[in-house]
């Protein structure tokens, strides 16, 4: 769109400049604030005033200016407006450089991090967290495995599929396919 094209030609300082302007931009919009002169870059979402709902609308208005398709949780994924700019600078980045592998893998090294934490701490998942969680890591891959072997493509829309999976079915994909116990 409209916003990768202002990137196009620019260095890589320059382009990365450009998406924490957006997100400054874009957050002062959202609280209803004239400018984004008072916000601080590494000050959390959280202490900006933001909750869910504001999150969710910083979401969308994120998704229209880059065409990415980013999670309602991003706010608490990417808890300040300098990790999230990074974040939306790496994945605009890699689309556009048509290397999207590597910001594919980092990701997926956030995701077994995330996981080992969630495995370690007896508490934090409930039965049917885990039960999710192991679902839609199933259908991911069932995903990922449609898109890249063109002739088992199915019609299912991924964002669907993923939802619809319980944490239990996830941890019990990780054992299963993984070899790892995280139970």
């Amino acid at each position: 769109g409209s916003f990768t094209e202002r990137l196009a030609g620019r260095s890589e300082d320059e382009q990365h400049d450009l998406v924490l302007e957006l997100v400054r931009d874009t957050v002062a919009a959202v609280l209803g604030h004239d400018s984004s002169g008072g916000l601080g870059d590494d000050q959390s979402f959280k202490d900006l005033g933001f909750d869910s709902l504001t999150g969710v609308e910083l979401r969308n208005r994120l998704n229209a200016a880059t065409g990415l398709r980013l999670p309602a949780t991003l706010v608490f994924d990417h808890p300040s407006p300098a990790e999230l700019s990074d974040h939306l600078w790496s994945r605009i980045a890699s689309r556009t450089n048509d290397a999207p592998s590597v910001s594919l893998l980092s990701e997926l090294d956030r995701l077994e991090s995330l996981l080992g934490e969630a495995a370690e701490d007896d508490g934090a998942a409930e039965s049917g967290d885990r039960t999710a969680v192991a679902a839609r890591l199933r259908r991911l891959l069932s995903v990922w495995e449609e898109r890249t072997s063109p002739e088992e493509a199915g019609d299912a829309d991924a964002a669907e599929r993923i939802e619809a999976g319980t944490a239990s079915e996830i941890f019990d994909f990780i054992d299963k396919e993984l070899g790892r116990n995280v139970h």
